[in-house]
């Protein structure tokens, strides 16, 4: 991994920490999701399980369930990335990294959109990860599938560096605006 990447990640991490109403931001985040006509079609979601300092998807998991989506959350298994389909928030149990993610893995071929990870993203839709790969490497097998970033807009960027590896996003939303990449 790049040293100058890991440096930038541990800084942004502390930018993150110190942003203020999280709770209300990331509101403002759903809301601004609710209004693209992806949300409204999508009827498959894969959304991660937000960390204490990232823009919370306990809305969107919510949201999602009540309006009869099909809602899938990341479990780590190894050095890959499976997902299970979730129906209650009862459903979510504390993984070996202390995140919470479904018990079993669930076999589904599609998703109608995904919502990614990230500590902060720029407007091409590139992202700063937490380094591990599992996202990047997921993400290339889903060419055809809307890719969206969530991330506060004190943490958006004209431009991140990326490596080749790297997989965009096709839009990114924060509290005050929503970008197509």
């Amino acid at each position: 991994m790049n040293l100058d990447k890991k440096i930038l990640r541990k800084e942004l991490k502390e930018k993150r920490r110190k942003i203020e109403e999280k709770e209300e931001k990331s509101h403002q985040i759903f809301h601004n999701l609710q209004k693209l006509t992806i949300w409204k079609n999508a009827k498959i979601i894969n959304t991660y399980v937000s960390l204490e300092d990232e823009v919370d998807t306990r809305f969107i998991i919510y949201h999602g369930l009540i309006e009869g989506k099909r809602i899938f959350c990341p479990i780590i298994v190894k050095d890959d990335l499976k997902f299970g389909e979730i129906f209650s928030f009862n459903d979510l149990k504390k993984g070996p990294l202390g995140i919470l993610q479904p018990e079993k893995p669930t076999i589904v071929k599609h998703f109608d959109l995904i919502i990614v990870p990230g500590i902060a993203f720029d407007k091409r839709g590139y992202r700063i990860g937490y380094g591990k790969g599992y996202y990047d490497k997921f993400l290339n097998k889903m060419k055809e599938t809307i890719k969206i970033g969530l991330t506060f807009d004190d943490l958006l960027f004209e431009e991140l560096p990326y490596e080749d590896h790297d997989q965009k996003v096709d839009i990114v939303i924060t509290e005050k605006r929503i970008i197509k990449t």
